[in-house]
């Protein structure tokens, strides 16, 4: 029988975060201190259960007919058996479809309240699958022909689709370009952006499991027949394929898109590593009983893989090694792209000679090699061992192995070749690193030290061929690109300079505040997989944490009037999108408008009155240090959270701009609140807001 009873919405988080205290879990502000000590935590369930959604791993169901807690407390029980059940990305609500007599219903329940309906979706008797979006703005839901797409929050319908299968299973990218539907035997990749099937896999097999990664680049499709097959998002098209995965029952990829998990049988599961195919790890459960599993990342960003083994839930940590070349790339992209810019006293011609083709790709080389340096970690050749290989005396070469990494030669005079015969003697200096496309580290300069002879040899290999990436097409921006962006940053550091020093003369800013605008060409790929380049332009401002009070937010102040280095911030963006922007705006154009927020640890003490002038928000969906999540703020609840401040900084901000920047109406344009509130320091220098503008493929 369905119960009515309530129970207290502070209590039922209590619940559920207690059970993720191990681990170190945050809940919406509450956070655990306890750092994990050991590599495997373990829940004890009532019942074994059927399915287990990812956000705080916070409910399933193990009867078909219920929705429980960790604690194994009942969340709802539907009349029928349980198709599906979905929880809000942003941790607000939870979607189940559930069946009765061939007839199905689509339900929206209260994620922290007992048995609150919400919605129940109408003529849904035919639904066969729902999956919310990323973003947590869209739940999806299809019929046997069709594909309908609601508002998560207030459940009107956006669109709908045609489909070529009754899906029962569905998957969304992280990216929010894609959406997967299987149906068991054919998957269909359908594009978001043009409501198109963007790809259809016929297959002859039966289908267990479907996902994409982290990174949305890889999407995996997983057979009855052993089978892991995955595609490159560009062209969906197959990038990899592995044999041998047991009954290859369900799959989860690791987030830092080097490891995918699949489970084998009831009793094991395989850690592949993509980048290095030979390597594959397992994890062996005695108990057996393994039905699912998932990568769960814990507020200390330690990434766990859950999985169940019968009723136990279990949580173990891998150690596993982090995805370097992406680490590479990333930072690469960084520096490359300050390297390109035109320095400040740098004439026209001076750039010009300094940044052409052939020195960008010398200094990629050089960054490359500095950073793989820095990221095998300073004293690795000291720790690692060396071993003698096989001499050449007619090229005079000789082998050397160190630890794991692959073979260097050394050119060693025949002569000398005794002297190397005890590898104690010898010591590596200066040794530099580069990545293998296996993400290995390997040697590629080194002076060898021979401490019997004095000698020095030197093995130097950086000329070799670097990582794909580096001559990839889409990692490379038009240098006629890079001048214009350039030249457009020199206006807008001209348009800033004159809203200072206006700010200056009426007293509203110093020399102690420092506003800050950068632009740059980024290279993406959009949903046809085709390569596009972005223009993002991003503003921000630091103020001296003793002059914040004056020119910045005070304590518990939140209107982008009340900061007059937010306001001076805002005026460039208004004055540039009357002028340098203007070329970008253009109708129908995507344009994504991030806005940070930020707060410090200053306690608030009672309640700060909120006097509602952006209105009333419940459960908006909000990233919170990078994580996806959700945040309340009333009038009548008023403001007892520094994130609430934080999120009221920068909603101030996006209203700012939707007044004075009404280009932007033309534009399909996006906004997305993060949140940032430091819970170490206090001050005016962690009060502050920033804003990047990314016009999508401007050029």
């Amino acid at each position: 029988m369905k119960t009515n009873a309530k129970i207290n919405t502070l209590m039922w988080k209590t619940l559920l975060v207690g059970c993720m205290s191990g681990i170190g879990y945050t809940a919406y502000g509450q956070t655990t201190t306890k750092v994990p000590q050991r590599e495997e935590y373990t829940i004890q369930l009532k019942a074994v259960p059927a399915s287990l959604e990812n956000y705080l791993s916070a409910a399933y169901f193990n009867d078909s007919k219920s929705v429980y807690n960790l604690r194994t407390n009942p969340m709802t029980t539907v009349m029928g058996d349980i198709v599906s059940f979905k929880v809000n990305p942003s941790g607000t609500t939870y979607a189940v479809l559930s069946a009765k007599n061939e007839k199905a219903k689509v339900e929206i329940f209260d994620l922290w309240e007992k048995d609150k309906l919400l919605h129940r979706f109408k003529k849904m008797e035919l639904a066969t699958a729902i999956s919310f979006s990323s973003d947590a703005k869209s739940l999806f839901i299809t019929t046997p022909n069709q594909l309908l797409c609601y508002d998560a929050r207030s459940y009107e319908p956006r669109w709908s689709m045609e489909m070529p299968i009754a899906a029962k299973t569905l998957c969304a990218s992280g990216n929010g370009y894609f959406l997967a539907a299987s149906d068991g035997s054919k998957v269909v990749i359908v594009n978001l952006e043009n409501r198109q099937i963007r790809k259809s896999f016929d297959l002859d097999v039966k289908v267990n499991d479907i996902g994409f990664s982290a990174a949305s680049d890889l999407f995996a499709i997983l057979t009855d027949d052993s089978s892991l097959s995955l595609y490159d998002t560009k062209s969906f098209l197959i990038s990899q394929s592995f044999e041998n995965m047991g009954q290859a029952k369900a799959l989860a990829f690791h987030p830092n898109g080097k490891y995918v998990s699949v489970i084998t049988d009831e009793g094991r599961i395989a850690i592949q590593n993509l980048l290095d195919t030979d390597q594959c790890s397992y994890v062996d459960q005695e108990a057996k009983g393994i039905s699912f599993l998932k990568f769960i990342r814990d507020n200390f960003n330690i990434t766990f893989l859950t999985y169940s083994s019968n009723t136990n839930l279990i949580y173990k940590y891998l150690n596993l090694d982090p995805n370097f070349t992406r680490l590479l790339k990333d930072e690469l992209d960084e520096r490359m792209g300050e390297w390109m810019k035109q320095m400040p006293g740098e004439s026209l011609e001076e750039y010009n000679i300094r940044v052409n083709e052939e020195t960008r790709l010398q200094q990629m080389k050089l960054f490359e090699e500095e950073i793989a340096t820095r990221l095998a970690g300073d004293g690795q050749m000291e720790m690692a061992s060396i071993a003698l290989g096989n001499y050449n005396p007619e090229s005079s070469m000789l082998a050397l192995n160190v630890g794991e990494m692959p073979t260097i030669y050394l050119n060693v005079p025949e002569e000398d070749v005794l002297s190397f015969s005890d590898a104690g003697n010898l010591q590596l200096l200066n040794t530099r690193y580069g990545l293998t496309d296996k993400d290995r580290f390997e040697m590629v300069y080194t002076e060898v030290y021979n401490k019997q002879t004095g000698k020095t040899y030197i093995f130097d290999n950086r000329e070799r061929r670097s990582l794909e990436f580096l001559k990839a097409d889409d990692s490379f921006v038009p240098l006629e690109l890079i001048q214009q962006s350039n030249m457009e940053l020199q206006k807008l550091e001209g348009i800033k300079e004159d809203v200072v020093n206006l700010a200056k003369k009426q007293e509203l800013l110093s020399d102690h505040t420092q506003i800050a605008v950068d632009a740059k060409v980024v290279p993406d790929v959009n949903a046809d997989g085709q390569k596009i380049l972005n223009y993002k332009v991003n503003f921000t401002y630091q103020v001296e944490p003793q002059f914040s009070a004056h020119e910045d937010f005070a304590p518990g102040k939140y209107k982008a009037a009340e900061s007059s280095a937010a306001t001076s911030m805002l005026s460039i963006v208004k004055q540039a999108f009357e002028k340098d922007f203007a070329q970008y705006v253009k109708p129908g154009k995507k344009l994504q408008v991030n806005i940070t927020g930020m707060a410090d640890a200053l306690p608030i003490n009672g309640v700060i009155a909120y006097d509602g002038c952006y209105g009333d928000f419940e459960g908006e969906p909000v990233y919170k240090n990078g994580d996806l999540s959700n945040i309340t703020v009333t009038k009548k609840g008023g403001i007892d959270k520094n994130e609430q401040l934080a999120f009221l900084r920068a909603t101030g901000v996006k209203e700012y701009i939707k007044a004075n920047v009404p280009s932007l109406n033309q534009m399909d344009t996006n906004f997305v609140h993060y949140l940032e509130v430091d819970e170490g320091n206090k001050g005016g220098a962690y009060r502050r807001i920033k804003v990047d503008f990314v016009f999508v493929d401007a050029f």
